[in-house]
Formats: structure tokens, sequence, C-alpha cells
């Protein structure tokens, strides 16, 4: 007679409340502010966060663990050493890498033998991701003070541009800061921030945001300025795993001496 999948070993067990369908011992499952579904691949908001302990149907209360042995004596499928991942079916775990061009690679675990995985789901933590504005237009050009070199932003409409790519294990974005180092004692000092992303075969404009006119906060010749850009990536499809952006930083307004220069900007994104 044909067994279910049964959990063994569970650590950081908890209980919550299950959503809108039933679920089955050994399912990856997330939070959805509310109560606890299938996770999804195909969607980084559905990350895994816990895996089911014991089946459990819609509405009822089930546990659920962050560790554990995944045990399928009938299956039989699985492979000693290989990485397993969350699936792009939901709720389902693959020894294959998702390969949709915006899926989440979240790993779960590994193969014991042919019958039981190790699953151990860390919790979400930072990742920095620096992107060199190295690509000056208009009249931007290289300077330096000291050790801090840049691009110097000396007129209306001068912009530097960079790119870079999020993690393929990417959630979500927590804040992004455009570095800068102040030439003169600014008056207004504006810029303006466009992001556009992408994936392969995708139109290169397809996805973008901006913010227009936002002030940089430190006005003092000499100084070093970090300006809060994170409004500039909230744009629909922009952080998404595996997205290849752009960054365009533009002088959106000056008066004579206003000048800055452009180092670079850190975004900080969460990564499972």
């Amino acid at each position: 007679m044909a067994s279910d999948p049964y959990v063994r070993e569970a650590e950081g067990v908890f209980q919550g409340t299950v959503g809108s369908t039933d679920l089955v011992a050994g399912m990856p499952v997330y939070f959805d502010a509310t109560d606890w579904e299938k996770a999804d691949a195909t969607d980084m908001t559905k990350y895994a966060v816990a895996i089911v302990v014991n089946s459990v149907r819609s509405g009822e209360t089930g546990l659920f663990c962050r560790r554990c042995r995944i045990v399928d004596v009938d299956a039989a499928t699985y492979t000693q050493g290989d990485q397993y991942f969350l699936s792009a079916t939901a709720g389902a775990i693959t020894a294959t890498r998702p390969t949709g061009a915006s899926n989440l690679k979240q790993i779960l675990g590994f193969g014991l033998s042919t019958t039981e995985l190790q699953i151990d789901i860390p919790p979400v933590r930072e990742k920095m991701l620096w992107v060199d504005l190295c690509y000056p237009t208009g009249t931007a050009t290289v300077s330096t003070d000291g050790d801090w070199g840049g691009k110097t932003f000396a007129a209306d409409a001068d912009s530097v541009h960079g790119t870079q790519v999020f993690p393929e294990n990417c959630v979500g974005i927590e804040i992004a800061y455009l570095w800068l180092y102040i030439e003169d004692d600014l008056v207004t000092g504006n810029i303006t921030v466009d992001v556009s992303a992408g994936v392969s075969d995708e139109a290169g404009t397809t996805t973008t945001d901006g913010i227009a006119s936002t002030a940089v906060p430190v006005t003092t010749a000499d100084d070093l300025c970090r300006v809060d850009i994170s409004a500039a990536f909230d744009g629909t499809g922009i952080v998404e795993p595996g997205n290849h952006f752009g960054l365009d930083i533009a002088k959106a307004s000056e008066t004579s001496g206003d000048d800055f220069r452009a180092h670079g900007a850190a975004v900080i994104v969460k990564v499972v």
C-alpha cells in the first residue's frame, strides 16, 4: 500500500492557519499576511518560509517548520547530493533549477538519499549591490579631489549611467542610496533618477520608473552626501529575480557653481 510523504526531525516548529487550499506534509509554504499558502517560484513574493509538518485542510490550524527531513519511500526519485529548489509549480520542490525569466531561484535543501531530502530554510537576509556610474553624458567629466574620483555634474541635464543585475534569489528591495561628493556649496542641487529593468529579449524601456527633482540633502563643499533614491525602484516589474537594470542620474537644476560629483549607488536587496 502506498504511503504519503512525511516529515521527521522537524525544528523551528510553529502553528498557523491554512489558507485557500489543503496542504500536504512536505510542501513549502509562504505567509500572505493572513494565512499560509503554497509557495511558488513564479512570484518572488511567494518565497518559501516553512515546510508543512502534517497534512492539513484549508481553514484549519497546521504545524510548520523551518528545518526537517522529508521522507517519501514510494517515490524513490530524489538524488543524493543534488540541490533542491522551490518549484514553479506551487507547493512543490524540484531538483531542476527554475528556468522562467523572472522565476525565483530559492534553494531549500539537498538529497540525502533516493527517499529523503534534508530541508533547511534560512531567514531572509540583505545583500548590497554596488552600481558604478561609469558612463557620462552631456558635459559630465571625470574629476578627483583627494581620493574621491567620479563624474562631475557641471551643467543642467548632465547625467551618469550604470547597470547591475538583481540576484536570482532576490525577493525585494530594502533601500537604495546614491553617493555624491559636493564640490561647491550648493544652493539648489537637484537630481532626477530613472530606473529601467528587464530580461533577455525584452524591450529595454519596457519597465521604467522615475522620481523628479529630488533635492541633494548635503550642501557643504567637500562633504560626502548620501541620497535616498529608493522611490525610483518602485515601478511594477523593476525589482525581480535576475532582472538587468539600468540607473540614470541626471542633474535637474543648478545655480552658478552648484557642482557635485557622482560616485555610485548602493542598492540593498532582500534575498532568500
